[in-house]
């Protein structure tokens, strides 16, 4: 049916009705009535299906989100594969059969949540453990390249996932595309309160008619069904209408209990972990922030704090700042960085590890698994040793909510209880103590 003439309008118009109706039935009643509704079959050029819609802007959307499902519905009616290109409407009504099609207009993305804009891919430093990261989401914006969706990044606290996360977020909305940049608990927060308020089609609207899908911290979604079902539809209208998604986490998508369609579909694109920085990338890193500061740290300072074997960036930047801050003051000395390099090897490093490692270090002292720890088991070693990283934590201040989200997402209100059992093992076993100081 790809010879359509002139003649054979009230065919084409007929036929296009058929792509309505298959649409009408796959895509929300909101998203049909605002793009579709009121489009209409012009013309074929050659292999090209011509769509009016009703504005530049509607047609700059469809040819951007919607293309592939609609040139899917196309396939069945017209059993042929032409591509589909959606026209604005005349102002004055006239057919827009004689206009070229719209131009791209200049970038104003909408964003949904918020993107950091100090968070961009030039002020993060590409190393040996984030490259593979930094290419996939660089990828998604080469034309020449073959982005992979969904990314996920996962690693311990601290490691950078979110920086890296904004940039794509920024990049995106530079270019005028749709952006949705949330937390895992913004997330859960909108979706629950859309459903209290009986606004489900507008929250669902706003999250999924992006072209960049951005999530991080899903860990704080484990265990809660509903709102990871939602997450499920999310991505896959994403991807289906050619958006991208990028997730971060602490955890492994295979290692958090996930429902088995979600762990597949994350499963199904890039999964990618960022180790610590090497002696060669803390170098860079420290040398990088005192050039942002325009600070000039003598080398012998440089050397120290890289010999910090941080396990975070954010430890490192920590370090970093100190001495800068010392030097300004004019009081940076061999004697009071090595200070301060041990408060924050100590407060940061050992004592303020990542969650995940100290939930690790109970674990192997109870001879279980993390998951043992963060799990339901009711075993008196199982709630010792929950009770125990409870305690930890809230020692390096976590909150009672972050407490609770680490440990399998347990009610906040169980956890002084908990902490209170946990300090007391603490100060029944000095050498658990010493293991996590």
């Amino acid at each position: 049916m790809l010879g359509y003439r002139t003649s054979e309008d009230q065919a084409l118009a007929h036929a296009w009705q058929a792509v309505l109706g298959r649409l009408e039935v796959e895509l929300t009643s909101q998203n049909f009535d605002t793009w579709l509704r009121e489009t209409r079959a012009l013309r074929m050029e050659e292999t090209t299906l011509v769509v009016e819609a009703k504005s530049a802007f509607a047609c700059d959307w469809l040819n951007r989100q919607l293309a592939t499902v609609v040139r899917r519905a196309v396939s069945h009616v017209l059993e042929s594969e032409p591509e589909v290109l959606f026209v604005p409407r005349r102002v004055d009504g006239a057919s827009a059969a004689l206009f070229a099609p719209c131009a791209a207009p200049a970038p104003a993305s909408t964003v949904v949540g918020c993107v950091k804009k100090t968070h961009t891919f030039e002020s993060y430093l590409r190393a040996d453990g984030n490259g593979l990261a930094v290419d996939r989401c660089l990828s998604l914006f080469d034309p020449a390249g073959f982005p992979m969706s969904p990314i996920v990044i996962y690693g311990s606290p601290g490691m950078g996932k979110t920086h890296l996360l904004h940039a794509a977020a920024l990049q995106a909305a530079n270019a005028g595309w749709p952006v949705a940049c949330l937390s895992a608990e913004e997330f859960a927060t909108r979706y629950l309160g859309s459903l209290r308020r009986g606004a489900i089609d507008d929250f669902q609207a706003s999250v999924r008619n992006v072209r960049l899908f951005v999530l991080d911290d899903l860990q704080y979604l484990a265990g809660k069904k509903g709102t990871l079902d939602e997450l499920v539809h999310t991505i896959d209208y994403v991807t289906n209408t050619g958006g991208h998604v990028v997730i971060a986490s602490e955890q492994h998508p295979a290692d958090m209990g996930l429902p088995e369609r979600l762990e597949s579909r994350l499963s199904s694109g890039v999964v990618t972990r960022i180790e610590p920085f090497g002696a060669a990338d803390r170098r860079a890193f420290i040398e990088r922030r005192a050039r942002e500061a325009r600070a000039a740290l003598p080398s012998w300072a440089i050397e120290r704090i890289g010999g910090l074997n941080a396990l975070s960036v954010r430890a490192l930047q920590g370090a970093v700042n100190n001495a800068i801050t010392l030097q300004w003051g004019g009081q940076l000395d061999m004697r009071r960085l090595d200070a301060e390099l041990t408060r924050v090897a100590v407060s940061e490093v050992m004592g303020g590890c990542p969650d995940t490692e100290v939930i690790e270090t109970v674990a192997r002292h109870f001879q279980l698994t993390r998951d043992d720890v963060t799990g339901t088991s009711r075993k008196p070693a199982a709630t010792a040793a929950r009770a125990t990283a409870a305690a930890a934590l809230r020692e390096r201040g976590r909150s009672n909510s972050e407490v609770g989200a680490v440990l399998g997402n347990r009610d906040r209100t169980t956890i002084p209880a908990l902490a209170e059992r946990g300090q007391q093992l603490l100060a029944a076993d000095p050498n658990l103590r010493a293991k996590l100081a």
